[in-house]
């Protein structure tokens, strides 16, 4: 007998995969083959396989001292699933950091099998600005302009005029 679910399922296992941090159920919820596409501080990193994608997420996450879900959430859009959270992540010897991610995936059956994720980075859970960087250490990159985006324009609409 096939079983069906909701695309949101996905979704919501995934979710739960995170927040318990149990990163071999992660793999579960995806195709063994699955395409990913992360736009993360600081760049595009691209991903063909479960285990590499659970293993990624790992290193985002996976030694964090404080570990918090604040808001999370799943739903369908069209032929895609929308999933999203907010995270509050202390790493050992850092400050609690909010670091938000949004993906759009594509579902095969009960597994996500294609995912575009976007990433906040960690971000400063009080709103202060980063610290600099120690002496000798290297500072993080400059924040990206669109006029620093090779190819990028802007395309004029009715509210620009």
């Amino acid at each position: 007998m096939h079983r069906t679910s909701s695309a949101t399922d996905a979704g919501d296992r995934l979710i739960a995969a995170l927040t318990r941090r149990d990163f071999r159920r992660l793999v579960g919820t995806l195709t063994p083959d699955v395409h990913v596409r992360a736009l993360i501080p600081p760049g595009l990193v691209e991903l063909s396989d479960a285990g590499c994608a659970a293993a990624r997420v790992s290193t985002w996450f996976g030694d964090a001292e404080e570990f918090e879900v604040v808001h999370a959430g799943s739903e369908a859009i069209a032929d895609r699933l929308h999933v999203f959270y907010r995270l509050r992540v202390r790493k050992p010897g850092n400050v609690p950091k909010l670091v938000e991610q949004h993906l759009l995936c594509a579902v095969e059956g009960d597994r996500i099998n294609a995912l575009d994720l976007v990433c906040s980075g960690f971000r400063p859970a009080d709103g202060s600005p980063e610290p600099s960087p120690a002496p000798g250490t290297t500072a993080p990159p400059p924040r990206l302009r669109r006029a620093d985006v090779p190819g990028w324009h802007r395309v004029p609409t009715a509210l620009s005029k």
